[in-house]
């Protein structure tokens, strides 16, 4: 089936595209796809009030550059969840993960909202171009997808949009997939799509470059490939210094983002900045093997009148996140790690290790009304790079499955839209607009401020790089 989409996207690729063509039910059918759904979210996002958001947002980081990045390199694309809690004050926010250049959701933005985004990635392509590390005047971007991707279509609008602006520039454009890949192909710039199974026999690392088929690459793009890479020299490089890497990687602060604990310690290192826009901090720590785990769990369910969360290493959709009761005995933990470890493994299978876990407090969130019903919601955040700065594109909010009871049903709090055996539920994604403020009980400075803490929370990300990377203190409980 996989092999099937990806003919089916070079066969479009192919052909000249129009704007009407990428309209999404048009799309759709291209591909097999049904995108009524997502039409339908895309139509709920309304520019202007984003676009207000957006400029508030901006002129309140400006005062102390608050979103400058310190260098242009770590950071092109990505996004953020949050989750909401009411407090005396105000609301307050709470960082669920952050997320790397792999985006997923891209087509629900209004076209105005992609271009920004897109242009992000833009700036890897550049930076490859005037670097020219293969010294053959060829530019190799090679951008991954999960197996028989529901979401490919997302990948069309993207590559076409580069495809367009690459050739206003006056470059030449050719795009391939695995079966008719050819490096020798007449074209200044050339982009091979690929599934994540058939790059994970075709990858490899020498000459400071990761190669496919032992072609040098220029653009790496799609987190899920340097996760599959299994070369001990890469991954030592990039936590020792990734710019000995010349292969370009969108982004190269992937091993934090990957992993919820460094994304925490990164807030909670940045926190005298962060607090002022209303971020919240919840305990966390973690732990590097099942007896570690349990005796983490057992110390704070002991010293702390709390619930927790459990969450492995470079999960995704929500497999293996699992809530601990501040009421479980010690006894039922080891069953509640062998669900977590189960969930993962059936989503990843066993080349995925879910080591390190990250265990996290469990917050009291807010609720909203839903189809009758009480339900936890999170929203998130893309944001990107422009001219040295993070810059906020947009976002949606997701609404939990399950509705509300005592919040430790997985489907109570889980909201990712394809987190659920790979099914696409886009109905419960609402758009940034006046309306959905309303419905969420949020108002335009609590969406301002979540603007803001996502360009910081980046922008400290790359300040604090090696120090976030390096840390090894995790005796002790955080936050």
């Amino acid at each position: 089936m996989e092999e099937d989409l990806l003919t089916k996207f070079l066969k479009l690729m192919s052909s000249s595209i129009t704007d009407s063509d990428l309209e999404l039910i048009k799309l759709g059918s291209s591909l097999g796809l049904d995108l009524v759904s997502f039409t339908e979210l895309r139509a709920s996002q309304q520019d202007s009030f984003i676009d207000s958001i957006r400029d508030k947002a901006l002129k309140k980081m400006e005062i102390n550059n608050d979103n400058f990045l310190a260098t242009d390199d770590f950071f092109y694309s990505g996004s953020i969840d949050f989750m909401v809690s009411d407090e005396p004050e105000g609301k307050k926010f709470f960082l669920l993960e952050t997320n790397g250049g792999s985006h997923r959701g891209l087509s629900i933005i209004t076209r105005k909202q992609q271009t920004l985004l897109y242009n992000g990635y833009l700036e890897a392509i550049h930076q490859a171009i005037k670097k020219n590390e293969r010294k053959d005047d060829k530019i190799f971007v090679l951008i991954g997808v999960p197996v028989s991707d529901a979401l490919i279509h997302e990948k069309v609008i993207m590559i076409e949009y580069f495809r367009k602006s690459l050739k206003s520039e006056g470059y030449s454009v050719k795009i391939f997939n695995r079966v008719s890949f050819d490096i020798n192909f007449d074209a200044k710039i050339i982009f091979l799509i690929a599934d994540y199974r058939q790059l994970s026999t075709s990858l490899s690392f020498s000459e400071n470059f990761i190669k496919y088929q032992l072609e040098k690459i220029n653009v790496l793009i799609g987190d899920g490939i340097t996760r599959r890479l299994k070369d001990k020299d890469f991954h030592e490089q990039i936590r020792k210094d990734f710019r000995f890497i010349k292969t370009i990687i969108v982004n190269p602060i992937f091993k934090i983002t990957d992993d919820k604990s460094l994304t925490y310690l990164a807030s909670f290192i940045c926190k005298d900045i962060l607090r002022k826009y209303n971020l919240n901090y919840l305990l966390f720590t973690k732990a590097f093997n099942e007896k570690d785990l349990i005796d983490k769990l057992s110390y704070l369910l002991k010293n702390y009148n709390k619930s927790f969360i459990i969450k492995p290493s470079g999960g995704s959709g929500g497999a293996g996140v699992i809530p601990v009761s501040k009421n479980v005995h010690p006894k039922n933990l080891k069953k509640i790690i062998e669900t977590s470890k189960n969930e993962f493994f059936n989503k990843f299978m066993k080349d995925r290790n879910p080591f390190p876990y990250t265990i996290q407090e469990k917050a009291d969130f807010s609720l909203i009304d839903w189809g009758g019903e009480k339900h936890t919601f999170d929203l998130r955040i893309y944001l990107a790079q422009s001219k040295g700065k993070v810059i906020p594109i947009g976002g949606l909010g997701r609404i939990s499955r399950g509705k509300f009871t005592v919040g430790l049903d997985k489907e109570e709090f889980v909201v990712n839209l394809s987190g659920y055996n790979g099914q696409i539920e886009v109905q419960r994604g609402v758009g940034f607009s006046k309306e959905t403020s309303s419905m969420l009980n949020l108002s335009e400075e609590d969406f301002v401020n979540m603007f803001c803490i996502g360009c910081v929370l980046f922008a400290c990300i790359v300040k604090n790089y090696k120090k976030i990377i390096n840390f090894s203190n995790w005796d002790k409980i955080i936050g």
